[in-house]
């Protein structure tokens, strides 16, 4: 449709021009200059109907009042936020044709408007604001749990407008410094505007086979307190693998305090580990929490197998021990607690680096 109007709009005006020339009678008295100067006309006019009109820019901004929960379960927050349209062509309203393209739950979105149609500033441009509540949502990043860093993120696109016809430009982006985030620290916001291309028409086959679209992003960035993601998640693994390899300090001739001990260390793990995943949403990979448990699992299995052979050590027979294997247990056993722990605490400063590493 766009392209048919720019081109009737020349061949009106060629043919209004020509039409006036011939019942004037310029066209057979007018001079070369005359017809030059007609020509340059006709060739202006036709620029200026096949120029492309430039989109309309829309400046708008984002202040953050609230964060009312993050789930990590079904990857969604609440927000509560105000936004604010400032631009200039009276026909379109940015603020009623805005849609978010990571909403979780429309239905569940209140949008109040500010003013009951947008209002006039005195530099001729349109203003509107809208306070919206809604559940949004972003597939969380969950490999560096629990010191992973995640963005409570919204985005918004004209919902009737492209980026041919409308552009997005930043204009401000603040928090409410009252802001608190259970479990959560946050960082300072940002606000980009880009041009996104969808792999698409949406069906219109006027178009082309990707449709290109404003998009307004809003990022906060958030992560967990570094000290209580180590105080709940890890120095529980951290004691169960130390009291687990207490058994090597324990006479050789304790064989079933030794061993219960390792099994009962073995046990906590997995206590700890099926408490962590309920806070968890399913996911197809391995946390960094769970690599850890993984490695106290491997280090109580190998402490239970040090322990049988250092058990076997001390024995000829059932009901007999030998002096010189328990030397040769002690012995035993001092070097397997070294070399376990020592290689656990490798594996361990070696798994969690990713904390160390935003220090």
């Amino acid at each position: 449709m766009g392209g048919l109007s720019v081109f009737g709009k020349v061949f009106l005006r060629v043919v209004f021009l020509s039409v006036w020339l011939s019942v004037s009678g310029i066209v057979h008295a007018a001079t070369p200059a005359d017809l030059s100067a007609a020509k340059s006309q006709v060739a202006a006019a036709a620029q200026a109907a096949a120029a492309p009109t430039a989109p309309d820019e829309v400046k708008v901004g984002i202040y953050l009042n609230d964060v009312q929960s993050i789930d990590l379960h079904l990857h969604n927050y609440m927000v509560d936020f105000y936004i604010w349209f400032r631009w200039t062509n009276p026909d379109i309203d940015p603020s009623a044709s805005m849609e978010f393209v990571n909403n979780s739950e429309s239905w569940g979105t209140m949008m109040t408007d500010g003013f009951e149609k947008p209002e006039k500033m005195p530099d001729g441009s349109l203003y509107q604001f809208k306070h919206i509540q809604g559940k949004l949502s972003r597939k969380m990043d969950l490999h560096d749990y629990p010191f992973d860093k995640q963005i409570v993120q919204m985005i918004i696109e004209d919902s009737s407008s492209d980026a041919a016809q409308l552009q997005y430009v930043v204009d401000k982006v603040s928090v409410n410094t009252d802001l608190k985030l259970p479990g959560f620290l946050y960082s300072d916001p940002t606000l980009m505007a880009s041009d996104y291309k969808h792999q698409t028409d949406f069906g219109d086959s006027r178009t082309a086979d990707a449709s290109t679209y404003s998009r307004l992003t809003f990022d906060l960035p958030i992560s967990r307190p570094h000290v209580n993601a180590f105080l709940k998640n890890i120095l529980p693994i951290i004691l169960a693998v130390v009291c687990c390899s207490m058994v090597f300090l324990l006479h050789p001739s304790l064989v079933d305090s030794r061993f219960q001990i390792a099994v009962i260390a073995l046990l906590s793990i997995v206590g700890l580990q099926m408490s962590s995943s309920q806070d968890l949403p399913t996911i197809e990979y391995m946390t960094l929490l769970d690599n850890l448990y993984v490695i106290g699992y491997l280090f109580c299995i190998c402490v239970v197998a040090a322990l049988t052979i250092s058990t076997k050590l001390t024995h000829i027979h059932d009901d007999e021990t030998d002096p010189k294997g328990i030397r040769r247990a002690i012995r035993f056993d001092r070097i397997s607690g070294v070399l376990l722990l020592s290689m656990y605490v490798a594996l361990t400063l070696y798994t969690m680096r990713p904390m160390f590493e935003r220090f």
